[in-house]
């Protein structure tokens, strides 16, 4: 069975639960684009994923998925599991805020035949519930009352000043070009984290 990709980047567990398993496989293998290259770093084999340190995989609902995109790889390359060769890859913006996402693919006669996306975090920040605006403009960010920036201005968040996200993993959303973060305080709202490549609006507060 063939999944199509969801534009919902990385999610809470209550919104997951709410609108049942999302996992993102692909039987396309086109070669990574300039805007691909923006989002993700490069693809690492299995025995890297330690040394990676994320953590991933928070609800039998991926777990669900996951089996489905093992079975896929299966089915589609003919070698027993032991065989497989899996790669790995995450996206960039776990490096800014702590939260992204995990690529899984199956590699065979050279390129990427499935693929599985799930939720990652990084260990150290399990319990992060601050971001720290940094916009590169120096204005702040503007709080949206959805993701996208033709939805209606709620409130601003200075420059130095801190947000919480709303859920652990944080909900992120890719949508009009810019990655936007759910977020309950000061303002409940969405702010943007930019476009895929740049430097980002907001790190984590410890950092």
């Amino acid at each position: 069975m063939r999944l199509t990709q969801q534009r919902l980047i990385c999610f809470s567990l209550p919104f997951a639960l709410a609108c049942g398993a999302l996992p993102r496989t692909a039987t396309a293998a086109t070669p990574s684009t300039t805007v691909e290259a923006a989002k993700w770093g490069p693809w690492r084999p299995a025995s890297d994923r330690k040394r990676a340190n994320f953590d991933a995989g928070f609800s039998n609902l991926e777990l669900g998925g996951y089996m489905e995109f093992e079975q896929a790889c299966k089915r589609d390359t003919g070698l027993p599991e032991k065989q497989i060769e899996y790669r790995f890859r995450l996206s960039r913006l776990i490096d800014q805020i702590g939260t992204g996402t995990v690529e899984t693919g199956c590699w065979f006669k050279g390129k990427i035949l499935h693929r599985y996306s799930s939720p990652a975090i990084r260990p150290i920040d399990a319990s992060v519930d601050c971001l720290r605006v940094i916009s590169p403009q120096g204005g702040g960010l503007n709080v949206r009352s959805d993701a996208g920036v033709n939805n209606s201005l709620v409130g601003v968040v200075g420059n130095g000043r801190s947000v919480k996200p709303t859920y652990h993993p944080a909900s992120i959303i890719e949508r009009g070009g810019r990655y936007w973060v759910a977020i309950a305080a000061p303002i409940a709202g969405w702010v943007s984290n930019g476009r895929p490549g740049g430097v980002g609006n907001m790190r984590i507060c410890s950092k």
